[in-house]
């Protein structure tokens, strides 16, 4: 008997190694494979996959820099919230002088959207005047116009003008009836002269989102008329309706310092829903200020972020090249080594990310541009992957099954 138990034991043992080899073999086997068919697909890829805690699973031209697209948010958001702290709020203030004029000056709130606007009006209704003579914008926190590169001046919702006074991501939502009267449509945003006009432009019986690009100056026009409308709303005159303009000194008195309702999650949430480009170089210029001081300039904000990749990871401007935060540059430069860099630290605000399937993740789309970046979920946690194709073929979905084939 003592006999049998020792060579069922040896059995045991010998089919466990030669499962052990047997299954190593299988995934020396699959990744070898995986590999070639990652290279049919996007030869000039650059592709990474860990496992839950930080090991690589695969590879595939992991240092190769390519074109990042909007991918490069991920890294913006953590910049962010290293630079700014979890518990920033954008803020935006309120001046009066002895002629009961109101000057609003604006220092950057990438959410200044009229729902916003309406709290600050009765507020103001609390603790101003009834009466308001003129209304002043101040707009001296922010270089002018600042030139993001790979901004282009079209009217796409993604080619909005940064700058320190901006109100509902500079667009107009409007509308026009059968008969041709133009409408808010919007219910929470009040119909101003400069919506009218735009309105007389678009077809009968349409909506229309109108992005405030082709003329900077009508960007600030718009601020002040949206804010004259919601003080007087609120029950306060506005005498005169005229937009002016001002730098605030020492003869005008700070009557209220609003800091935005909605918290950095909050936005950042919106931000990678809908990867809105003017709120992640809004949130770059300001990040810069924040650091090097007012006003925003592109320069600062390029150097901060510079100086927070060596910090961070010790990446230089030979390894990571990024002239702006939201991904529309094709001069950006970034390999998939670094963005997993990026991934690992941002673990912990994974739930920013669109969750689809068990699938957390965040694309990167130009012309010859598709990239994924994002995490599995699986029983035991989080797979981040990073997958940069820079091609006229759009083959990331096909190397995204690929790589969840094997992440389980």
């Amino acid at each position: 008997m003592k006999q049998k138990y020792h060579t069922w034991w040896l059995k045991a043992v010998l089919c466990f190694f030669a499962g052990f080899i047997y299954s190593n073999n299988s995934i020396a086997t699959t990744t070898a494979e995986l590999t070639q068919k990652i290279k049919s697909l996007a030869p000039d890829s650059s592709i990474i996959l860990n496992d839950e805690v930080g090991n690589q699973l695969f590879s595939y031209n992991p240092y190769k820099s390519l074109i990042p697209a909007s991918i490069v948010k991920i890294i913006t958001v953590l910049a962010a919230y290293d630079i700014l702290g979890e518990g920033f709020h954008f803020k935006t203030e309120f001046f009066y002088d002895d002629k009961n004029n109101l000057a609003i000056k604006g220092w950057g709130d990438p959410f200044l959207i009229s729902e916003e606007i309406e709290v600050i009006a009765a507020i103001l209704k609390q603790s101003t005047p009834f009466q308001i003579n003129q209304i002043y914008l101040d707009t001296s926190t922010f270089e002018p116009n600042p030139d993001i590169p790979g901004r282009s001046s079209t009217l796409n919702p993604y080619d909005a003008l940064n700058g320190a006074l901006v109100v509902n991501f500079n667009t107009l939502f409007i509308g026009k009836t059968k008969s041709g009267v133009v409408h808010s449509a919007e219910e929470a945003t009040p119909l101003t002269p400069l919506a009218i006009e735009k309105g007389l432009y678009i077809k009968s019986e349409s909506e229309e989102r109108i992005n405030l690009t082709a003329h900077p100056e009508e960007s600030l026009l718009y601020a002040g008329e949206l804010f004259s409308a919601f003080l007087q709303s609120s029950g306060m005159d506005v005498q005169n309706r005229q937009i002016a303009h001002v730098v605030v000194d020492d003869s005008w008195r700070l009557v209220h310092r609003h800091f935005n309702s909605r918290s950095l999650e909050f936005i950042f949430t919106g931000l990678m829903k809908y990867s809105n480009n003017y709120i992640a170089n809004q949130v770059y210029l300001v990040m810069g200020a924040e650091k090097l001081g007012y006003p925003a300039t592109l320069s600062k904000s390029k150097l901060v972020l510079k100086d927070y990749l060596k910090d961070k990871w010790n990446f230089d401007e030979t390894d990571v090249i990024l002239e702006e935060a939201s991904g529309i540059s094709r001069n950006n430069r970034i390999s998939a080594y670094q963005m997993m860099a990026g991934l690992e630290s941002f673990r912990q605000h994974s739930h920013l990310l669109p969750s689809k399937n068990k699938i957390k993740i965040k694309s990167g789309t130009l012309t010859g541009v598709y990239n994924y970046a994002g995490y599995f979920e699986t029983r035991h946690g989080l797979q981040p992957f990073v997958i940069m194709t820079n091609q006229t073929k759009n083959n990331r979905d096909k190397i995204l099954e690929l790589l969840h084939s094997i992440s389980n």
